[in-house]
């Protein structure tokens, strides 16, 4: 005779159109035969083929009311894997998938399993959550991903666990997800993607107007799989979950073909990655597209135009450094002209120009790829950045000997670079007479168009920029917010400068080491119009909003 148990599965299988009732009941008398030694019923009926293991276990999930799941679709962290021991997972015919805050959720063919059940609990402290897969295919689960796990050095990853990683990343439905995140971020016009492992969920954020706000959420077991994807895309090593890599590829979608640069970094909760999108046809490379004031583009123009100097670009990241080096780049290229960058990465491929591409892993750096290029007959160097005392040195030396250098450095303001430089080592007799001038710029977000509106502003607000009460008919404007730019009140950035010309004076008090309020002073008597100060020009002129002006020049 039946128990309960078997007689409620018996209907759900008839139920469910599984088993006809004339094979339940022939199934039934032949158990039965079977006397004291007879089999589970669920199992002798799968042991005779009335029903297929997959069925049973479609009526087990009915009865139960527990998922169901095919476990080759799942990659397992292995951080999870070791909170239940193998042999505890091979006694008990189970296997741990993933875990959110505390609750385990663990594949078992038998859900009648309690004594497995109350010793998962009691190993793991953990809320232990049963979905139901087929025995055979847990016990391959097993034998796959434990043998992974036996492994010289805790956290290594095996060629095996390598492949079944790739193998996840290659899912059409992983491949489906991962490419609807990127014609997203295009549509939006997203400079980058920040895919963010968290607790309980991986988070994905896009970056669009230089703000950062999240777009997609996916569960914990969807995380390996995605970052997978991305390391296929960027053909990053699999192996590797514990160190930074740094990738490239590119991307053809919704019309446009983007260079996409890939960072990965290891953090508490998995891998974080950030990709930055490059449109190749987006780059401005007109001097006057770089929405500079009259004044400060006429001096960007003296600077471009020397035949010899160090000219600095400076700004956090995602400033648009890079974009004004490449712009003055296009600016003075010419058959005449041998113009060669030293950059990590090469961001934009620019015509006449020869670019070289660090690769420190072959002991391609900064400074080894700087000494070769001075042998190189050059006019124009530009160095993407520099990042250390070596560079620094060359890039000054450089200037000194007939060259014209361009390249960056991460400071907050102009005038602070020259402090920069001279911390880094570069001795101030050196640098005072190569230094052509420093350009230094913030990213401000643009008022959207279609809902832009004027208004008076309030004392309150004048004060805070340093604007006199008694200025009349000043106007501010602000978007009202609309379906065209969502509702933000913004679209598109446009740069705010400032620009220290490097005069006689000026290099007099950097050889005497003087202190930047000093260089300042004499700056600012000499016509100099900082950041903030460009800023409320563009704010005034409708172009920003006092916020964003307020926002991006904190701090200076």
């Amino acid at each position: 005779m039946l128990n309960a148990f078997e007689e409620n599965l018996g209907k759900i299988l008839v139920r469910q159109g599984l088993i006809s009732e004339a094979n339940l009941a022939k199934a039934l008398e032949e158990q039965n035969k079977q006397g004291a030694h007879r089999k589970p019923f669920g199992s002798f009926l799968t042991e005779k083929e009335y029903v297929s293991e997959k069925d049973l276990l479609k009526a087990l999930g009915i009865q139960f009311n527990l998922p169901v799941m095919e476990l080759k679709e799942i990659v397992i962290d292995p951080a999870v894997l070791r909170l239940v021991p193998e042999a505890m997972a091979r006694r008990f015919k189970v296997i741990p998938l993933y875990l959110v805050e505390k609750e385990l959720s663990v594949a078992m063919a038998d859900p009648t399993n309690i004594y497995g059940i109350d010793a998962l609990t009691n190993q793991t402290r953990c809320q232990i959550q049963p979905v139901l897969a087929l025995e055979r295919d847990i016990m391959a689960a097993l034998e796959y991903n434990y043998k992974s796990q036996s492994r010289p050095g805790e956290d290594s990853v095996t060629g095996t666990e390598s492949k079944r990683l790739e193998e996840a990343g290659k899912e059409i439905s992983i491949v489906r997800t991962v490419d609807g995140v990127f014609l997203r971020a295009i549509q939006e016009g997203a400079s980058d993607i920040h895919v963010e492992p968290g607790k309980d969920k991986l988070s994905v954020r896009l970056r669009v107007d230089g703000i950062l706000k999240e777009y997609y959420t996916f569960t914990p077991k969807d995380q390996l799989s995605i970052i997978s994807r991305l390391k296929i895309m960027s053909q990053l090593d699999f192996s590797e979950r514990h160190k930074p890599q740094d990738g490239r590829f590119k991307l053809e979608m919704g019309g446009k073909e983007m260079d996409v640069r890939v960072s990965t970094l290891p953090t508490y909760y998995g891998e974080k990655v950030v990709l930055r999108l490059l449109d190749q046809q987006k780059i401005q490379l007109n001097l006057e597209d770089l929405g500079m004031s009259s004044h400060n583009l006429a001096l960007l123009k003296t600077m471009i135009s020397q035949p010899y100097g160090l000219m600095l670009v400076t700004g956090p990241t995602g400033s648009g450094k890079s974009t004004t080096l490449y712009t003055a780049l296009s600016a003075i290229k010419s058959e005449e002209k041998n113009i060669v960058t030293v950059e990590d990465p090469v961001e934009y491929q620019i015509p006449l120009i020869n670019q070289v591409q660090v690769n420190p892993k072959k002991d391609l750096t900064f400074a080894t790829a700087l000494r070769s290029v001075l042998r190189q007959d050059p006019n124009v160097i530009m160095i993407g950045e520099i990042r250390d005392p070596e560079s620094g040195q060359i890039a000054t030396e450089a200037a000194l000997t007939g060259h014209l250098v361009f390249s960056t450095l991460h400071t907050n303001d102009a005038i602070g670079a020259v402090v920069r430089l001279v911390e880094m080592g570069i001795e101030p007799f050196l640098l005072a007479p190569s230094l052509l001038g420093i350009v230094a710029q913030r990213l401000t977000r643009k008022i959207c168009p279609e809902c832009m509106e004027n208004y008076t502003p309030r004392k309150a607000e004048l004060d805070r920029l340093g604007i006199p009460e008694a200025t009349t008919g000043i106007k501010f404007s602000r978007g009202k917010g609309c379906p065209a730019c969502k509702g933000s009140g913004y679209r598109g950035r446009i740069a705010i400068h400032e620009i220290l010309m490097v005069d006689a004076t000026i290099r007099t008090l950097i050889t005497e080491r003087a202190a930047t309020g000093v260089i300042r002073e004499h700056a600012v008597q000499s016509g100099f119009i900082d950041m903030r100060l460009d800023g409320i020009r563009k704010l005034i002129k409708g172009m920003t909003t006092l916020e964003e002006v307020l926002r991006v020049t904190k701090g200076l």
